[in-house]
Parts: structure tokens; sequence; C-alpha cells
């Protein structure tokens, strides 16, 4: 065998062995890219969870529910509350639209949050004020996409919600379904 024979050997292996590193590379990039979107998700989710919850406690929902349908006579400390849950709202979901378009939250995980987010938030008369008057606060895409958004959607009486879930209680109770 030459030095030629060796050297063209050595080429060989070395390529191989690039390719090799490449493919784990990509492998590791995939898995990478796997554990920061289950993070995210479960960053997002812990993040409403906490929202939501803290929403529905005697301290903040009667704020909350006078503030959505736009009632005008809120007492100071309802409208701060209401001002602030509302901030809390949409500067959560401005972080998920950032997540969505760099590619760090899921697309379907993202467009459920947004439908949620258009029909049960962006439909209530409240928060229609409440974006129209801090929308300059937000970023310029954000605002692009939830103008849209509001675009898709009409004013509902929020009590819209309790009486679909009415409804539906009365049917299965009707069908005699006991679960």
């Amino acid at each position: 065998m030459t030095l030629e024979d060796l050297a063209n050997i050595g080429e060989l292996l070395g390529g191989i062995a690039v390719v090799a590193s490449l493919i784990y590379l990509a492998i590791q990039i995939r898995q990478n890219t796997a554990s920061v979107r289950s993070a995210t998700l479960a960053t997002n989710t812990d993040i409403w969870t906490s929202m939501l919850t803290h929403v529905a406690s005697p301290q903040f929902n009667e704020a909350y529910l006078l503030g959505s349908s736009g009632k005008a006579d809120l007492k100071p400390q309802q409208f701060l509350q209401f001002y602030l849950i509302n901030r809390c709202l949409f500067v959560a979901f401005e972080n998920q639209f950032y997540q969505y378009s760099h590619g760090t939250l899921d697309p379907e995980v993202y467009l459920g949050y947004e439908r949620s987010f258009k029909n049960q938030i962006l439909s209530f008369p409240g928060f229609r004020v409440y974006w129209e008057l801090t929308r300059h606060e937000f970023t310029p895409d954000f605002v692009a996409r939830l103008d849209k958004l509001f675009g898709e959607v009409s004013d509902t009486d929020p009590g819209r919600l309790l009486a679909q879930w009415q409804e539906q209680v009365r049917k299965l109770q009707d069908s005699g379904d006991p679960d």
C-alpha cells in the first residue's frame, strides 16, 4: 500500500466522520427543538392556569365580569383590577404570538390558544375598549394580528357562554345520560 493509498483511505474516513457528525448534530438539534417546544408549552400552560385561577377568585371575578361586559359603572378599584387582568392576558397572548412566530410554540397549539382568546375574550366589549386604549403599547406584528382577529368577531353578551353551557347541561339531563 502506497502513501497515496493511505492518504485516500484517511480522506475517506475523514469524510465518513464528518457525515456521521452532521447526522448526530441533526438528531441533537431535532431533540433540542422538541425539548424547547415542550418547555414552552408547559410554561404557557402554567401562565394561563395561574391567570385564570386568579380571575376566578372571589376578589377578582366581579371586576372581570363587569369589565368584560363593558359596564361603565366600575368602581375605581374594580377598574384597576380589570385593567391589570387585561394587561396580564394581552401580554401573555403577545408572548405566545412571539413564540409561535419564532417557531418555539407549536402552530396547532398556538392556533388553539388564538381560537379561545378570540371567542372567550376578544368578542366582549370591555376587552375591545381595553385594546383600543392600549394597542399602541404592543409590537406592530401583534397589533396587526389582533386587529385582524377583532375584525373577525362581533360584540357578544358575556352571558353567552353561560347560556350555552346551561343548554348543553339541560340536553344531557334530558337524554337521561347520568355521565
